[in-house]
């Protein structure tokens, strides 16, 4: 249990290294495989604008870093930062295997205070991390510096369905069945009750695109995906 000296950097860290192991299976059984199509279609965005070098924050286990190397022919390279040693961990034993053709760097960081110069990435890209910052603005205000002028940034985060009877779905959702299947699968109930507060304490649709105008971002648009359980954010420099 979290004690109240802990930060909530802290906290998310101690959380995924624990789940670490088990944090892919999870994925694939809490949405039953529709994450992926959502990478897919943040990778589809990215595509578009033809980036060289890429930027990664919360890479996890390096799902969306390696869906950018296979799909994204104009990368040269990726970097994928977390504050995570055991998610990194799992990161690099698939980006072992997959045999890329780029280079996938990954190491550890917080995005409070990226290691890299300023301009330093054509794109910056975030899957399912954002909720998890303990400083939102500060973290986004990051993500700008490091990106060059002109560059794109492209979050896909979870989020509450506007619709009243989707909502009535997803309260069940994520309230009964994603700490369930997290006990029985992670034995770590507490990291998936962690979930729905995480996704409703942040700001969504609207409020979320003002905040990235409000770091200095333009041309700002989002797309709610699978009614609205995910939405998918879109920015330029």
């Amino acid at each position: 249990m979290p004690t109240q000296t802990e930060t909530k950097t802290e906290r998310v860290r101690s959380m995924f290294d624990d789940i670490a192991t088990r944090y892919d299976l999870l994925n694939k059984l809490m949405t039953f495989g529709v994450d992926r199509s959502w990478r897919h279609r943040a990778v589809h965005l990215l595509k578009e604008e033809q980036p060289t070098t890429l930027l990664d924050v919360a890479v996890g286990t390096a799902d969306l870093a390696l869906d950018m190397a296979e799909r994204i022919p104009s990368l040269r390279s990726i970097v994928g930062v977390d504050i995570s040693t055991e998610m990194l961990e799992k990161g690099e034993e698939k980006v072992r295997k997959a045999h890329l053709p780029i280079p996938i760097t990954l190491m550890e960081g917080n995005c409070e205070a990226l290691p890299f110069a300023e301009s330093s990435f054509d794109a910056v890209t975030c899957a399912f991390g954002v909720r998890n910052f303990e400083r939102l603005e500060q973290s986004l205000c990051e993500m700008y510096r490091v990106t060059i002028q002109g560059g794109q940034i492209v979050i896909l985060e979870l989020s509450v369905p506007r619709n009243s009877l989707l909502r009535m779905g997803y309260t069940f959702w994520t309230h009964t069945f994603v700490p369930f299947v997290g006990s029985l699968v992670a034995h770590n109930r507490e990291a998936y009750r962690y979930l729905p507060r995480s996704i409703v304490a942040m700001p969504q649709y609207e409020a979320f695109a003002s905040l990235l105008r409000r770091v200095g971002y333009r041309n700002v648009s989002f797309t709610p995906l699978s009614g609205g359980i995910a939405t998918l954010y879109k920015a330029i420099k």
